[in-house]
């Protein structure tokens, strides 16, 4: 018997990695189309992107950063990271390099890096959202 509670709560944790919402904010979200479109509108040319995920800040509760799957015009796959204080739509930032890329029309928002933990948990996400 304990075996099998010990199994179905194993089974339960595995269930929930991976899943595009976490009631405790701190997990992998999904984007809203809001987000999806401000970042798209500020694409450069040649890049397309998809499979967006977000994760918030645990840092400052009111950043969340956002990543994707984005190609690039010679078929390469990377994963830039933004930021945006509001994730159902409002400004986004760019927060590293390959986002500036991606975007270059966008600003930075200041303070924030691709080291914050935020922003690696956004590209992990996206990572596995896009298998």
């Amino acid at each position: 018997m304990i075996r099998l509670v010990i199994l179905l709560a194993g089974a339960a944790i595995l269930a929930g990695c991976g899943s595009s919402s976490n009631a405790s904010g701190s997990g992998c979200e999904d984007v809203p189309l809001g987000t999806n479109n401000e970042v798209s509108s500020s694409l450069e040319t040649g890049f397309s992107v998809d499979g967006f995920q977000a994760a918030r800040s645990h840092a400052d509760k009111a950043v969340w950063f956002v990543s994707a799957k984005a190609t690039d015009p010679s078929g390469r796959v990377i994963y830039p990271t933004w930021a945006t204080k509001n994730l159902g739509g409002g400004p986004v930032y760019i927060v590293d390099a390959n986002s500036r890329n991606v975007t270059p029309g966008l600003t930075k928002l200041q303070g924030l890096s691709a080291n914050d933990d935020g922003a690696t948990a956004a590209q992990d996400c996206a990572r596995g959202a896009n298998g």
